[in-house]
């Protein structure tokens, strides 16, 4: 035996303060049965400890340490077995010192700094642990409290073992189970066998889980632990044939479970054994006849969300479906573990909810005069198409078929009643003239929104005027949110009666400063006080003559890519700036790629919200209005030939499209219109189908249409966007919204309760959304003593109880302390936003009670 070794573990011994329980004069024992360790007693050299090897009487001893030296340590060495305590004249001394071994164990214990002297024989079970040296630092390293018992050695070892830094069942528990649930195929069980026991194992997991079995396994362990976090998060009783996999009082198996789906790294490897047992549990069957109110706010398996994905479709496509309950139990499962592989499926359920409701609203269709009609549309009936739009772009996203006949539903919706019900509502309801009273027109853009900006003489006050090619107006509206939400200024949106025909050229030259407009049937070409307004350097020539202030024109592309240095450059000699965008018209209009123009909606959303950004905080402006030369139709499903008219032909006709034509000496039929044009045509009347109707036209390409006259192409949006910087009461940076509790008291009865957060402002101006996450915490280890839920605070509405979220959570300790810190804190870097003492009293009682 290494002398240097000993002699290192013995002043150990003697030195550190946390093995000792008195102040007073230390004594070591060293028991040596065979005396083989004399020789190494000999050499030692320990400055300020006296040695003295036992074989006088006790007497002798007693009398040397107590009268002689009563101050002096002492190192006392024994070369003969220690005796039983009857038969210890020197037991006194002993109890109120420590003992020495230097036997491999006994070196380790005293490396370890322990106390508990029965952990030797403990680590002498185990020796084959410290063989390895990487080991037994891993195991030193983790700083072991002196006071350690053997269930805190177990945990330590089994954590070494399994490649934590420091002991943690939970995370030790979860890296065996990651590893296989068959024994014979995991490495580490291999290790545990091999370097531990696993008695040891079982042992860690019975303290932490709760689980207790004859023949445990690593399978039992897990189905078990997965079936009783079904069972705790279900809103009722489980299937019968899960009910023997249950652990009594499962708390603790919640909890754990819990943990492990929030833990970033771990969650994946959950995923999987979770979808495993799943599958081999046949949990799909076992759950079937649970309704979605009992189901709406479990996670544990997959399988979960498609079977209420399935329910709600069949709600949704039921002849009288109580639609009541829905959205809240959707809702609730967008803070919960599979909500992101399913958003696709839960946004297009969200849609068609809505578009169902709106229906709803209107059982005797839309009949009413044409400038209610129009404001109508523009104050709600653009929802329908708003929501439609949501729906096929969501249901894009989604996999498989579960949605295929709700897709039907809703095209049936949507085209044959929306469509027909609205589009001949509106065709009836115009006169011959085009022409709507007491509604503001699109040719007068400029002088009513433009004007006034640029009318006074301060030069740097500026108007930045972003034209978005087809932004019809349900997009603009949702834009005109964004923009809210994202920037800190006010956003207003006015609707405008468009051009017809609504198309490009005659609608970017309406939206220039001029009086009268030309359309030339049969040339590209469309005069604006005699000038040409084709393309950009004719646009230029307008804007020079008849906006009266320096203008310029530029792409919303090339500014999108500019540097702010650059930016500013381009745009500081003009008041007035003219940005063109075209996505959603370039997408549409290609037979190709129509089917994406929903996406390129999207798409237009976010780079028209960076677009105003750039202009804001980069540039420096202030005032921005988003319009629109005109809208479109569209929908996902084709075109019937019945809903096509015959294309009208002979010497008259000028110029055709599928949404309308030009000519003189024209006549109007049943399924189309014919309208007088309040702009100089030469003569030419215009005739377009009656509501969503096509001309047939040889080609692909039907679906996404423009040039009519119905509401969705003629509604235009004008967005007027002031920036704030700085007002009274507004003063400071974009701030995230701030959340309260609202709950009848402060206090926890049941081990599942609920509580509600209210968002404290709406998300507009400088006010932004905030993902939350809230549970309730020990208050001395701040350790959550319940499962932590998620909310999203992204409310923009005005109303208070709009911005009232429901939370239910579950507590997940047996023996939760009395009173506890209910923390909601910020998703993001986990900053706690606010903070009550609650007080909890469970009774007598650990079941799952709801009040």
């Amino acid at each position: 035996m290494n002398t240097t070794r000993i002699q290192s573990s013995i002043l150990t011994l003697f030195q550190d303060d946390n093995r000792w329980s008195h102040p007073g004069r230390r004594v070591v024992f060293w028991y040596d049965s065979d005396g083989q360790f004399t020789d190494a007693f000999n050499e030692l050299q320990l400055d300020g400890i006296k040695k003295l090897q036992l074989g006088d009487t006790p007497f002798t001893v007693k009398h040397h340490l107590f009268i002689e030296q009563p101050e002096q340590p002492f190192l006392l060495y024994a070369p003969f077995p220690e005796p039983p305590n009857q038969d210890n004249w020197l037991l006194d001394i002993q109890l109120s010192g420590l003992t020495f071994s230097a036997d491999p164990a006994a070196l380790i214990f005293a490396d370890l700094s322990l106390k508990q002297r029965s952990l030797e024989i403990t680590i002498r079970e185990r020796l084959k642990f410290f063989n390895s040296r990487k080991r037994t630092e891993a195991l030193q390293n983790m700083a072991l409290p002196p006071d350690t018992d053997e269930r805190g050695l177990f945990l330590a070892m089994l954590s070494v073992v399994t490649g934590l830094k420091v002991p943690d069942a939970g995370a030790m528990i979860r890296q065996v189970l990651l590893k296989g649930l068959l024994e014979s195929d995991n490495l580490l069980w291999k290790d545990i066998e091999r370097f531990v026991k696993p008695q040891d194992f079982w042992q860690i997991v019975q303290e932490h889980t709760g689980f207790a079995d004859t023949t445990p396994s690593l399978r039992k362990l897990f189905i078990q632990l997965l079936i009783t976090h079904f069972e705790k998060s279900l809103q009722g009783s489980i299937p019968d044939s899960l009910k023997a996999q249950v652990i009594t009082s499962g708390q603790r198996a919640y909890a754990f479970i819990d943990q492990w789906m929030r833990d970033q790294q771990d969650s994946p490897g959950w995923k999987e054994l979770s979808q495993q047992i799943a599958e081999e549990l046949n949990i799909l069957d076992a759950i079937q006849n649970l309704s979605p109110e009992v189901l709406y706010e479990t996670a544990t398996f997959e399988v979960v969300d498609q079977a209420i994905i399935r329910a709600c479709v069949k709600a949704l496509r039921s002849p009288t479906p109580d639609l009541t309950p829905w959205p809240n139990w959707l809702q609730a499962r967008r803070t919960l573990f599979w909500f992101f592989k399913y958003e696709p499926f839960y946004c297009a359920l969200d849609a068609a909810i809505e578009l169902l409701e709106l229906k709803r609203q209107y059982p005797e269709g839309f009949r009413m005069p044409a400038p209610q009609l129009f404001q109508a549309y523009a104050k709600q009936l653009y929802r329908f198409d708003q929501t439609y739009r949501q729906f096929i772009v969501a249901s894009d996203a989604a996999f498989g078929d579960i949605l295929k006949e709700l897709i039907d539903d809703i095209e049936n919706l949507y085209t044959q009643w929306y469509l027909d019900e609205l589009g001949e509502a509106w065709s009836d309801s115009l006169e011959n003239s085009w022409e709507l009273a007491d509604i503001p027109s699109q040719t007068n853009f400029f002088g009513r929104h433009v004007q006034p900006i640029i009318s006074g003489k301060d030069r740097e006050k500026k108007a930045f005027v972003i034209i978005s090619d087809a932004l019809r107006y349900e997009v603009a509206s949702e834009l005109a949110e964004a923009i809210q939400k994202e920037l800190r200024g006010k956003t207003t949106i006015e609707p405008l009666f468009g051009v017809l025909p609504s198309i490009t050229k005659l609608g970017m030259a309406a939206l220039l400063p001029g009086m009268k407009l030309e359309l030339l049937p049969g040339n590209n070409d469309v005069l604006r006080d005699g000038l040409s307004t084709q393309g950009t350097a004719a646009r230029q020539k307008v804007l020079d003559q008849n906006s009266r202030v320096e203008a310029t024109i530029l792409s919303a592309q090339d500014l999108l890519t500019m540097s702010s240095e650059k930016g500013r450059a381009a745009i500081s000699a003009y008041r007035l700036v003219y940005i063109y965008h075209n996505n959603i018209d370039a997408i549409g209009d290609k037979a190709a790629s129509e089917h994406q123009v929903f996406a390129a909606c999207s798409d237009t959303i976010k780079e028209l919200v960076r677009l105003v950004k750039k202009i804001c905080n980069s540039l420096n402006g202030t005032n921005v209005l988003i319009t629109s030369d005109h809208g479109f139709l569209y929908q996902r499903r084709l075109i019937a030939e019945a809903d096509k008219r015959p294309l009208l032909r002979g010497e008259g006709v000028l110029e055709t499209s599928r949404r309308y034509v030009l000519g003189r000496n024209l006549e109007a039929d049943s399924g189309t219109k014919a309208f007088n044009l309040p702009y100089d045509t030469g003569g030419a009347i215009a005739i377009v189908p009656r509501g969503s109707l096509r001309f047939a036209v040889q080609g692909a390409g039907s679906q996404y249409v423009h040039g009519g006259a119905s509401l969705q192409e003629i509604c235009i949006p004008a967005i007027a966007y002031h920036h704030q910087r700085a007002v009274k009461g507004d003063e400071g940076p974009a701030r995230k919204v701030g959340v309260q509790v609202n709950a009848r008291a402060r206090r926890v009865t049941n081990n599942r309760f609920s509580l509600s957060l209210v968002q404290t402002e709406a998300v507009e101006g400088r006010w932004r959304s905030r993902q939350v996450t809230v549970a309730l915490y020990d208050p001395e280890s701040l350790a959550p003593i319940t499962d932590v839920r998620g909310a999203e605070l992204s409310s923009s509405s005005v109303s208070p109880s709009d911005r009232e979220f429901s939370i239910r959570l579950t507590v997940t300790t047996t023996n939760p302390p009395t009173t506890a810190y209910l923390i909601v804190k910020d998703a993001d870097d986990e900053s706690e936003i606010l903070r009550e003492t609650w007080t909890v009293n469970l009774g007598i009682t650990n079941d799952f009670g709801d009040f």
